[in-house]
C-alpha cells in the first residue's frame, strides 16, 4: 500500500509540475506591448496650430498634447514671453524646459519681426511653421 500511495503522490507532483511549467510557457509566448516611440510624432502625439493677429502683429502658437504622456519643450524652442523667438532670443535659457501634462496646452505669442523673411510679404506674414521639437520628459507619466 505504501508504494502505491508514493506512485500517486508522484504522478500528482509530475502533473503540477506540467501544469505549471505549461502556464510559463504560455506566459512566455504571449505577444507585449509595443514600445512606444523614443520621440514625439506631430499630430499624433501633439499638434501645434498658430493662428495670425494682424492688428497685434503677431502669431498665437499653441502646442497641445494628444497622448497621456508628459511632454518637454526646450526653452531654447519655445517664445519667450516677449515674443522672441530661436536666433533672435536675446538671452540662452540653458537647460530649462516647458513640462506639458499629457492632454494639456502650452500657448506663447511669436512677434511678426521673428517670422523669417521667406514667410513675410511685406508686412504681412503668409503663413509660418513652427516646430518645437518636443521631447518625452523622464517617465513620461502626469502625476
Amino acid at each position: 500500500m505504501w508504494r502505491v500511495r508514493n506512485h500517486m503522490e508522484l504522478g500528482a507532483s509530475m502533473t503540477r509540475a506540467l501544469v505549471f511549467a505549461a502556464f510559463v510557457t504560455i506566459g512566455a509566448c504571449s505577444p507585449s506591448e509595443p514600445d512606444a516611440p523614443a520621440t514625439p510624432t506631430r499630430n499624433a502625439d501633439y499638434r501645434v496650430t498658430t493662428t495670425a493677429s494682424t492688428a497685434d502683429r503677431r502669431f498665437l502658437v499653441e502646442f497641445s498634447s494628444l497622448t497621456d504622456r508628459d511632454l518637454c519643450i526646450s526653452a531654447n524652442n519655445w517664445p519667450t514671453s516677449s515674443g522672441e523667438l530661436g536666433a533672435n532670443r536675446s538671452a540662452d535659457t540653458g537647460d530649462a524646459v516647458h513640462r506639458v501634462g499629457g492632454r494639456d496646452t502650452l500657448a506663447a505669442f511669436v512677434r511678426f519681426d521673428q517670422v523669417p523673411p521667406a514667410s513675410r510679404d511685406g508686412d504681412a506674414v503668409r503663413s509660418v511653421d513652427f516646430d518645437p521639437e518636443p521631447f518625452f520628459c523622464g517617465n513620461g507619466l502626469t502625476p
